[in-house]
């Protein structure tokens, strides 16, 4: 029965199906009261009344409530409400670990070495605290868009100070990550979980994990006994130092290995500037193993101990070897059936099949007819894909090649088309772009400024450069501001000082050349001059220009001539006869009072 839509506590509304365990669900959800959005995980129904599960899921929440760190998923909130229990976390965007390897394959060794020191930093946190978590594995490590790694999944986290809760605590985890004291039949420890940090690390660096097989017997008798493949084999450039740390941490005698995540830590951190390292090596000796191997759970071999030790006096030495070989051969059996039951319970499991990168209908077709597998439509989701095209599936959970059984519900990821990657569209024609973005949706705001750019040109964008964009959104809005072109109006400099005048049209962006003119040869205007001033400039004042760096001829005097002597002789004559003109009245004014003497 679908849970979308429904309210939890009051305010977590579920909105979306995002995972499922062997023991719970976990929904995308709204908290209505602090408007954000959050996971929340639901025990199954099948199991609240089991007080096992029941103590399991509450001791989740415990180990997790207990960490506080920046790659560990935080718990918001735990409850119960009508006999179901859930844990409301923080909501993680992105892709599991597991995933991401899926996708890409093996990863660079620096960015392996980052994710896992990101991984180990917050393993050592919860070992501090007591907390072994008992499943490190990629499908529990989430990566988000921008490589922050956060660890989830506490549901079979140990705390050292609680009691055991089930008897088959002891074998616990995924097989591809087992460490052998485990297949054994050991307590997970501190060195378990770094056993299965080192698998994690071999995996991001290979593209696989080192041990598989047809059954898994086949791949716990691996993890006891075979040498981890080198990865180094596999891609040459890797440092010895990377590798180094991946044989350390998967080291067979837990004495061998990291004693704490710290170091582990602490060479991760240095392993990059320690490149020319010899390989480490360590020894065992085959038959101690093997003899340890039965030794760890008498509970098993206590007839074939027994046997072998009543003969030890009685029979040859020949057939001493022989009973022990025996006794070895049918340990091995006998542990391995166990481990495949705890884990699988019986004949029916198989390896889920790899449907990612086809057609959802085909996916389903494939789970459903071929391998009984159940896909209900609830648990398809669709999110945007960086290379998948509409339709096609992204991811599944459980994910490929994970052990599944007949009548398992099984979760897909379907790509709702590629994102919109945005593109730098500074420096390219606004029409050209306007057209592109508009075929994909986009509706495309116009900002027209004075620039010096050519007209047309784009200078900004509302969305940056690498932003992904849902193609399904239905309000996809970029705002383009665009260049109208260079203008100008020449400033009027007529009369002003040459100097002056240049400087203030270059920081106005023109260009200015200096020139001379030549003196003027009328009296008038040679009276009028003055040097160093701008007499004429090439561009009218107050033209507008449209191009930056318009050269501006500026015109001015440097010297002042002297007035032509032609001009100063006419002075002079005008003078004189200005004079003559004046004593021919004086003459005449004389000669009238004689004769007016002689009357």
């Amino acid at each position: 029965m679908s849970q979308i839509d429904k309210v939890i506590a009051g305010r977590y509304v579920l909105t979306s199906l995002i995972g499922q365990g062997g023991m719970a669900d976990v929904y995308k959800a709204e908290d209505t009261i602090l408007k954000r959005t959050v996971a929340v995980k639901i025990m199954r129904s099948s199991l609240t009344g089991d007080p096992v599960y029941v103590t399991r899921f509450h001791r989740e929440a415990s180990a997790a409530a207990a960490l506080s760190h920046k790659n560990i998923v935080e718990i918001y909130d735990v409850g119960d409400e009508n006999d179901e229990y859930y844990i409301v976390m923080e909501y993680v965007p992105g892709q599991t670990l597991k995933e991401l390897i899926h996708k890409r394959g093996a990863l660079h060794y620096v960015e392996a070495v980052d994710i896992m020191k990101q991984v180990v930093a917050v393993t050592a946190k919860a070992h501090s605290m007591g907390i072994i978590h008992r499943d490190l594995k990629p499908q529990n490590v989430m990566v988000t868009d921008s490589g922050v790694v956060k660890i989830g999944d506490f549901g079979i986290a140990s705390i050292q100070s609680l009691s055991q809760v089930t008897q088959t605590d002891t074998i616990m985890g995924s097989l591809h990550y087992l460490a052998p004291e485990i297949a054994r039949g050991e307590k997970a420890s501190a060195q378990s979980d770094i056993y299965a940090l080192g698998i994690v690390f071999y995996e991001l660096l290979r593209g696989e994990v080192p041990f598989n097989g047809e059954s898994p017997v086949n791949i716990a008798l691996k993890h006891m006994r075979d040498e981890i493949p080198s990865v180094k084999e596999f891609n040459p450039s890797i440092p010895q130092s990377v590798e180094n740390i991946i044989i350390k941490a998967t080291a067979k005698n837990v004495n061998d290995r990291y004693q704490t995540a710290n170091e582990f830590l602490e060479d991760l951190r240095t392993c990059l500037s320690r490149l020319d390292e010899e390989k480490l090596v360590f020894e065992y000796d085959d038959k101690e193993e093997e003899k340890t191997i039965i030794a760890k759970d008498e509970d098993y071999f206590t007839t074939d101990h027994q046997l072998v030790d009543n003969e030890n006096d009685k029979k040859p030495n020949k057939k001493k070897m022989m009973m022990i070989a025996g006794g070895i051969i049918a340990g091995i059996i006998i542990l391995g059936l166990l481990i495949y039951f705890l884990f699988f319970g019986g004949t029916s499991t198989f390896e889920m099949p790899d449907v990612t990168g086809i057609d959802i209908e085909e996916a389903i077709t494939t789970l459903e007819e071929e391998y009984e597998l159940v896909v209900d439509e609830d648990n398809i989701t669709y999110e945007p894909s960086d290379d998948q095209q509409e339709g096609i599936v992204l991811s599944s959970d459980p994910s490929a090649h994970t052990t599944v059984k007949k009548g398992d519900s099984v979760s897909l990821v379907v790509s709702s088309g590629q994102y919109i990657v945005i593109e730098d569209y500074t420096g390219k024609d606004y029409d050209e772009v306007y057209e592109t973005l508009t075929e994909l949706g986009f509706t495309v705001k116009k900002n027209e400024i004075t620039s010096e750019e050519s007209k047309g040109t784009i200078i900004e964008q509302s969305i940056l450069e690498g932003e992904k964009i849902d193609p399904n959104t239905t309000d996809k809005t970029i705002t383009l501001t665009v260049s109208k072109g260079y203008s100008a109006t020449v400033p009027n400099v007529y009369g002003q000082n040459i100097t002056k005048s240049q400087q203030v049209l270059e920081e106005a962006g023109f260009t200015v050349k200096l020139e001379v003119k030549d003196p003027p040869t009328d009296a008038d205007e040679i009276r009028s001059m003055t040097t160093y001033v701008v007499v004429e400039q090439s561009i009218e004042a107050f033209t507008t220009v449209y191009e930056k760096g318009t050269e501006i001829t500026l015109y001015y005097y440097t010297t002042i001539p002297d007035i032509p002597e032609e001009d100063s002789t006419n002075t002079n004559t005008d003078n004189e006869t200005n004079d003559n003109d004046s004593n021919t009245d004086t003459d005449s004014e004389d000669t009238n009072s004689e004769e007016e003497e002689t009357n």
